[in-house]
């Protein structure tokens, strides 16, 4: 399986700009999910305020990575 997603990317910064992408996607999806949650009560601010952090760390990452191509 591996081997199939190699063959999708020529480069490594075409992969590594592919998973910037899907790691920020991923990180919104949570976040809105974790709001969502928070406001029905059923999960404390710090879990929204850790997501929060991850959303800023993917989309710092994505901007390196979009830098680098």
């Amino acid at each position: 399986m591996e081997q199939e997603s190699t063959l999708e990317h020529e480069t490594t910064l075409e992969r590594a700009l592919d998973l910037a992408r899907k790691n920020h996607k991923e990180a919104t999806r949570l976040l809105e999910q974790a709001k969502v949650a928070h406001a029905a009560g059923e999960i404390p601010e710090s879990r929204v305020k850790q997501l929060e952090d991850l959303l800023d760390l993917a989309a710092v990452d994505l901007k390196r990575v979009m830098k680098e191509q």
